[in-house]
């Protein structure tokens, strides 16, 4: 079976890129604002966040009560808010996985991409997204996906770059630097952490930048099905390209009686 997903316990004993992603939400956010936080079953921040803030948490595996703030266990494509409900949305280390086979959520190719439309609607005109992802080499596996900076634009298409800083991880540290030095930056599947971030702020773009990401996103999915092109990472341990990984699963997933792979409860945070 593949590895268990990393917990709360996992970001507590292992020094990961959680120690500059979280600080940084931490600091971007203003007494008083409406936050949602995805993919929040992992998140460690929420309490800290500025005074007077009404927060609600959004992930499809259980999130732990906090005092404060309004929990919802469900999919961000279907979120219960109304739209331009929220003046911050968090994402931290959660874009990466979703619609990703091993979360029960896909396989979609572009779950990432249609997740940040959904946010965008979230937002309120001049509201803010805190996006943060692993950054280096492109990757994609199983669990997760490493952009470089053509995927980071394709990602972000739709929204307006107000700040973006980069780290490196240079043993348990992680030390600022520019995206170029990046380029080279593996994931650590070992550890499961990355070799490179980046803690990008953005803001919803005019209407017209929206509609035009929408359209070449549709085209895009289209030309996938037409041309009906698979799933083609590897997983990171086994090294099995896509088919043989998921059909392994699915045999398992039989043999035990459990259903589809992911159907463990995994969520779109890691």
């Amino acid at each position: 079976m593949a590895e268990p997903p990393p917990s709360r316990e996992h970001f507590d004993a292992v020094v990961t890129d959680r120690v500059v992603e979280e600080p940084w939400v931490v600091s971007k956010v203003r007494p008083g604002e409406t936050v949602l936080d995805f993919g929040s079953a992992t998140s460690r921040y929420l309490l800290d966040l500025a005074p007077g803030c009404r927060i609600y948490a959004i992930d499809i595996r259980p999130t732990p009560p906090r005092p404060g703030i309004g929990v919802v266990l469900g999919d961000i494509m279907r979120a219960p808010f109304r739209p331009a409900a929220f003046d911050v949305v968090a994402c931290v280390s959660t874009i990466e996985h979703v619609g990703l086979d091993v979360y029960g959520q896909g396989p979609d190719e572009f779950g990432d991409e249609v997740a940040m439309r959904h946010l965008r609607t979230l937002l309120r005109p001049g509201g803010r997204l805190l996006l943060t992802m692993p950054f280096g080499r492109r990757t994609v596996s199983a669990w997760l996906r490493v952009y470089d900076a053509r995927a980071f634009r394709r990602l972000t298409e739709g929204y307006r770059l107000l700040s973006a800083v980069y780290y490196r991880r240079d043993g348990d540290a992680f030390v600022p630097c520019d995206a170029r030095d990046l380029a080279g930056a593996a994931f650590d599947f070992s550890a499961m952490r990355s070799g490179g971030v980046v803690l990008a702020e953005l803001t919803p773009a005019g209407g017209l930048a929206f509609a035009l990401a929408r359209l070449k996103l549709r085209v895009r999915r289209m030309w996938r099905r037409i041309a009906r092109r698979g799933p083609f990472w590897r997983d990171p341990w086994s090294g099995e390209p896509a088919r043989a990984w998921l059909e392994r699963q699915r045999t398992m997933s039989q043999g035990d009686g459990r259903g589809d792979a992911g159907s463990d409860g995994r969520g779109s945070g890691a």
